[in-house]
């Protein structure tokens, strides 16, 4: 089945070179022991977030003697979690997995690995969909986790949680346990261990729903890309190296509005509620211009005009005599001698 599902979304050609991400727990302990047996090129990494005191420090040691037990490469690392979150302002959740996936794209070009491998499964790929549908999501957050990702794929999506416990137990695999899963402070956790068993009483075969429903986001994540580049072809005309003319009435056009208007906009930057402002002003006076944080739309009769803005951020900008206004950061500023 591993085969197969690495066969059928092309996730890597025989012989290439895979990184592994293990945390020492029963998913990722899977996924190492099922490359070994299938006879696949790989080296294994583990990532110490220095969170969980002698747990962190015993999970590392295991991963270790893994990498050892199969006779492969092991590269680990550890961060100052805490440091990252409290500095940058973000969740530990988040900076653990922005260090962790930064690190892990470092070990897989300096060792010449093709791409990294994540042990999540079906059930994780449920999880992200319920998680983004309760804060807000377009088509791609509803489409969950994909197989594969630039250079991220995710080979064990073809098997459920349940699965994974009875393989692990029948092969008597060892594995670490993360005291920390079993904490609802944690949005996931509280999803996992909360909400799913409610929605399993309403549909025992949940799994095999999300898969189906994440399937069907998928394509119509790619149809609706497909219809995006025809509309860009169609209404943006380029006449500059950074400069399109826009047609205005093409854009009141579409149908459904807010969604494409959205779709051709946002790569430029530019959010909902700045785009729900541009289509409350394209039907009055001309001459209304709109900021993302690297594009300028400017309203002229009957088109829009969008242009890349150069870099204007500096630390000190110059006045000079008489100068009657300055640009800086995108906004304008008007000058006046006082004596």
């Amino acid at each position: 089945r591993l085969s197969t599902f690495i066969k059928q979304h092309a996730l890597f050609q025989s012989g290439e070179r895979i990184l592994l991400a293990v945390s020492g727990g029963r998913d990722s302990v899977l996924m190492a022991q099922l490359f070994n047996e299938a006879g696949f090129n790989f080296g294994i990494a583990h990532c110490n977030f220095s969170l969980r005191g002698d747990e962190s420090e015993n999970d590392e040691q295991f991963c270790s003697d893994l990498a050892s037990e199969l006779d492969v490469p092991f590269y680990s690392t550890r961060f100052d979690t805490l440091e990252h979150s409290e500095q940058n302002h973000i969740s530990l959740q988040m900076a653990a997995r922005d260090l962790r996936y930064k690190w892990l794209e470092e070990i897989r070009s300096d060792f010449d690995y093709q791409y990294i491998s994540i042990a999540h499964h079906q059930n994780d790929v449920m999880e992200t969909m319920l998680l983004n549908l309760t804060r807000g999501t377009g088509i791609a957050g509803m489409h969950g986790i994909l197989p594969k990702k630039g250079k991220i794929i995710r080979p064990l999506l073809f098997l459920k949680r349940d699965e994974i416990d009875e393989i692990v137990a029948d092969k008597g695999y060892l594995y670490r346990e993360d005291s920390s899963n079993v904490s609802t402070k944690y949005a996931r956790n509280k999803i996992r261990l909360e909400v799913i068993p409610v929605l399993k009483e309403l549909n025992p075969s949940l799994e095999e729903t999300f898969e189906s429903n994440r399937k069907r986001f998928e394509e119509l994540e790619i149809l609706l890309a497909n219809r995006l580049a025809e509309l860009r072809s169609e209404l943006f005309k380029q006449v500059g190296p950074d400069e399109y003319e826009v047609d205005l009435q093409g854009l009141k056009n579409l149908d459904p509005v807010d969604t494409l208007l959205y779709g051709l906009f946002h790569s430029f930057g530019f959010t909902e509620t700045v785009l729900q402002d541009f289509k409350k002003a394209w039907d009055g006076e001309p001459g209304k211009m709109f900021n993302s944080f690297s594009h300028d739309l400017f309203l002229d009769r009957g088109r829009a005009i969008l242009t890349k803005r150069k870099s204007t951020i500096e630390g000190v900008v110059f006045i000079k005599d008489a100068q009657s206004s300055i640009k800086w950061n995108v906004k304008k500023y008007k000058c006046e001698t006082i004596s």
